[in-house]
């Protein structure tokens, strides 16, 4: 197929000139080519150092009918913006390419590190097991190994925002039931103590600074804000957290030990505050699956009831694998140990949840489901029984980059929880709706 192009070198006069010829500068060219001719036309440009000239050639690409031809000039331009440090936009050309064609495993390679260069580790690293999932040559699958080893000496700052406006019918997690059963009879619940609906807004942020001590350990310093705000203030729910602490090499994979603190208000009011610790592993299995376990501890003091006061421990371990280039899936195990100052309070449980995700060009699919199982030592005297719940969570939500906005794209979720317990203030249920904004890459 044939594609014209208008070309402004400089002056108003036109000429017409086949594909190959050089006209002289100083006029307006109109050059009918193939999508291939047009790319050495580009390429001729940039060796000339016409960069705006090859930029608009391959701007124009982009609307080229011929995929290869399309998804070259975006490659090209990624390079470009690679090399200017433009790292939202080469993303973004990036993450076209493989929406188009999953297999252009050099595109993917080349996002891992543009992921990198922004702090998003995590995300860099399942984009280098996806890649290794769709099929490298030995060669290229040991320097990826190298750069993935590396990852952890990048970017020294970073930072990460999510937005999302969240329909909720339980915002406070409340029963529906009217009353409260007690040993000494009913007592009916007043409206702040039962379920109610509401539409919020959810804020997640996080900041991190990563200091080289040597040439295996840095101290990472981390804080954040985690919340969901309602018109009626009763229901805000704010959390911060800090922690400082080493990261360092330990059994073939790498550690952090970080110590820090959290502190939540809720209606407006200070809820909880904890000092922890914990420390946290991960290393590759293969090419294509990821282990992260963790242990911690923490002191948590309730501002409305002494008794509630706790130190407790808890520990997971997570297995990550990329089923293919456009797929993957995490199990995660789960315990918690919670020794309040009064036995009613302190609480055991376990849990076990799974997430998967599949790439149909350019929107992204997943899923997860969990499962929670607590029980308190003893009974509080108040209740008939003692507290033994059980937790589920389903959760589904796409991520549309059809509608890509400098680097951002649009992200649904819909999650529902339920929670049983013989006591009926720890019973209820909830439908909850995100739509937000996401990285698109």
């Amino acid at each position: 197929m044939l594609l014209v192009a208008l070309v402004a070198l400089a002056q108003p006069s036109t000429e017409r000139a086949p594909a190959g010829e050089t006209l002289p500068v100083g006029t307006r060219a109109e050059i009918e080519a193939t999508g291939e001719q047009m790319l050495e036309f580009a390429a001729r440009a940039l060796a000339n150092k016409e960069e705006a000239l090859a930029v608009q050639i391959l701007e124009a690409l982009l609307q080229d009918p011929n995929l290869p031809v399309r998804n070259e000039a975006r490659f090209r331009l990624a390079m470009l913006a690679m090399r200017d440090h433009r790292w939202d936009r080469a993303g973004s050309l990036l993450r076209s390419i493989i929406d188009e064609d999953p297999g252009a495993q050099r595109a993917r390679l080349e996002l891992a590190r543009v992921q990198a260069e922004m702090g998003q580790i995590e995300a860099s690293r399942r984009t280098l097991r996806e890649a290794q999932a769709g099929g490298l040559p030995p060669e290229v699958a040991r320097l990826v190994d190298r750069f993935s080893a590396a990852l952890r000496e990048r970017k020294p700052f970073g930072a990460s925002v999510q937005v999302a406006i969240a329909p909720d019918s339980n915002v406070n997690r409340a029963t529906r039931s009217d009353t409260l059963g007690t040993v000494i009879g009913d007592f009916d619940l007043e409206d702040a103590a039962r379920q109610s609906s509401g539409v919020g807004l959810s804020l997640r942020g996080e900041v991190y600074y990563r200091k080289p001590l040597s040439q295996l350990t840095s101290l990472i310093t981390r804080a954040g804000l985690s919340g969901d705000f309602y018109r009626r203030g009763d229901f805000n729910d704010l959390l911060a957290i800090a922690s400082i602490g080493p990261e360092f090499a330990l059994g073939g994979g790498r550690a952090s030990l970080l110590a820090g603190g959290q502190r939540r208000w809720f209606g407006g009011e200070r809820f909880y505050d904890a000092l922890d610790a914990n420390l946290q592993w991960q290393r590759p299995l293969d090419r294509r699956s990821h282990l992260r376990a963790g242990a911690g501890y923490a002191r948590t003091n309730y501002r409305i009831n002494d008794l509630q006061d706790a130190h407790g421990i808890s520990g997971f371990a997570s297995y990550e694998r990329a089923l293919s280039s456009r797929s993957g899936i995490n199990l995660t195990l789960g315990a918690a140990r919670q020794m309040a100052r009064d036995p009613a309070y302190s609480t055991a449980s376990g849990q076990l949840s799974v997430t998967g995700w599949r790439e149909f060009g350019r929107t992204t699919l997943f899923a997860s489901a969990s499962y929670q199982h607590l029980e308190a030592d003893k009974r509080l005297a108040i209740y008939p029984k003692r507290r033994v719940d059980d937790f589920y969570r389903l959760s589904v939500g796409t991520t549309l980059r059809t509608f890509e906005w400098k680097g951002w794209a649009p992200q649904l979720r819909l999650t529902w929880e339920k929670n049983t317990s013989p006591i009926e203030i720890y019973r209820y249920d909830r439908w909850r709706g995100e739509i937000g904004l996401t990285r698109a890459f």
